[in-house]
């Protein structure tokens, strides 16, 4: 499941967002926009938002839109991690 949010999601915000201005310093209003909308569609709204906090934890903008344009078919470990942290967060 993790992996599904990690690839699809991402690329869906990458290509719908596109680059934009920073937000506090972190993703681009864009960005966020993008990924919530393709998130919220499978996922809770809570899990989405942990899912992008902890991929700011570990990626910057600039790394995510490198790891879509490699378009390999297994996301980045990062991307895995950060979506198992939500998971047993949200499980409690």
């Amino acid at each position: 499941m993790v992996e599904r949010f990690s690839a699809g999601l991402l690329a869906l915000a990458l290509i719908a967002g596109g680059c934009g201005d920073d937000n506090d310093g972190g993703f681009s209003t864009q960005l966020r926009d993008g990924f919530m909308d393709g998130c919220t569609e499978s996922g809770s709204e809570a899990f989405c938002l942990c899912y992008l906090d902890e991929l700011g934890k570990r990626f910057t903008e600039a790394e995510l839109f490198a790891a879509v344009i490699d378009g390999s078919e297994e996301p980045p470990e990062g991307f895995i991690d950060a979506g198992l942290a939500c998971a047993s967060e949200l499980d409690r």
